[in-house]
């Protein structure tokens, strides 16, 4: 049965955070601009982007989200504190993605900001032999 399967598989997960100054031109987008940003450093990174949401807040802010078959990535602009915060979640179901999931944080950090990232960071790695 497939979910027996599925339920044996060691689990491994990445998960990065960041607050990132916003670039100037941060100020300028919309949702499509960030959506458009975002799946760009996605397939730049090699992730597969399946679906995606976005929502622009009153008086102002825009979050972005894209689903991705290795789980998923989403921003939050603050325009009020210039401040971009990203959660990137990436699981290694198939191959090891940790590496692109690395990419993609540095790209993310390229595209929406000007100042260094500090980027927090997550594993999980459970064992294959789990009882």
């Amino acid at each position: 049965m497939m979910i027996d399967a599925i339920s044996t598989t060691p689990l491994q997960s990445h998960h990065w955070s960041a607050i990132l100054t916003a670039t100037p031109a941060a100020y300028q987008w919309t949702e499509a601009d960030f959506l458009a940003r975002l799946k760009q450093v996605v397939d730049l990174a090699g992730l597969t982007p399946v679906n995606q949401a976005a929502f622009t807040f009153q008086p102002h802010g825009i979050s972005a989200v894209l689903l991705l078959a290795e789980s998923h990535v989403a921003l939050h602009f603050w325009p009020e504190r210039s401040k971009i915060t990203v959660d990137i979640h990436i699981c290694d179901f198939h191959q090891d993605n940790k590496p692109k999931a690395e990419k993609l944080a540095h790209l993310l950090a390229l595209e929406f900001s000007e100042a260094p990232a500090e980027w927090h960071a997550l594993s999980l790695a459970e064992s294959p032999d789990r009882t």
